[in-house]
């Protein structure tokens, strides 16, 4: 991945995350990609035209969690823009019926407690983190910079994401989706529902045991080796 000739990889991290949580994957890989921190707009739709308009050239997308979600809906609408995506525990699935109450849950806890507290209590268990795993610093960190205005648009582009399973959208363009055993937040059912929306174009899902929802965090040799395999194939 070290040729000048490669295409610009555009980076998608997850809620309240920011490039930090792609540092290691970016390490592994041994290519510079940008990284692009969701919220800036007001909406969904605008966000992605926002992201669309990066780059001049075809990209390669790479997105974990939110960040994947917005990279998908990116690949089904402006394909042109798409040489290939990567998503890292990610889903094609619209808003769920607990969505609601979990972000109204969140939005609570950060009135009150604030960043770090809903980083503790709440975020770090859906991980597979002990509170006090060097891991949540990072996180918290991560958060206080993201802020609370960035985490209220992720939270609303969460809430207007349309998924491409109900609308039957299809995705032409190679797809690695990347899922872990012990995510409960995009279990690898959802890396199934994704190969499964590309339609004419390479796709394949890697699962990875023993992992949860920070792969590229934690996982990112193997992320890495996935990666560069399938883009060799693809590109």
């Amino acid at each position: 991945m070290n040729s000048t000739d490669f295409p610009p990889v555009i980076a998608l991290p997850g809620t309240l995350m920011d490039a930090a949580s792609l540092a290691p994957l970016a390490a592994a890989l041994g290519h510079p990609f940008r990284v692009e921190v969701l919220g800036e707009n007001e909406d969904f739709d605008a966000e992605l035209e926002r992201l669309e308009a990066l780059d001049a050239r075809p990209a390669i997308w790479l997105g974990h969690s939110l960040g994947g979600i917005a990279a998908l809906h990116l690949a089904a609408r402006y394909p042109q823009r798409c040489r290939a995506l990567m998503v890292l525990a990610s889903n094609v699935r619209p808003d769920g019926p607990l969505g609601p109450q979990t972000r109204a849950r969140q939005q609570d806890t950060l009135a009150h407690g604030g960043m770090a507290e809903l980083v503790r209590q709440q975020l770090a268990p859906v991980y597979g983190l002990d509170a006090q795993d060097p891991l949540v610093d990072s996180l918290v960190a991560q958060a206080q910079r993201v802020g609370n205005a960035r985490f209220r648009l992720q939270h609303r582009y969460v809430a207007q994401r349309p998924g491409l399973l109900a609308n039957s959208v299809a995705l032409t363009v190679p797809v690695l989706a990347l899922s872990a055993q012990n995510d409960p937040l995009s279990p690898p059912v959802c890396g199934d529902e994704i190969v499964a929306c590309v339609k004419g174009a390479p796709a394949e899902h890697v699962t990875l045991d023993n992992a949860g929802h920070l792969l590229p965090f934690q996982h990112p040799q193997w992320c890495a080796q996935h990666i560069r395999a399938f883009l060799a194939q693809v590109l």
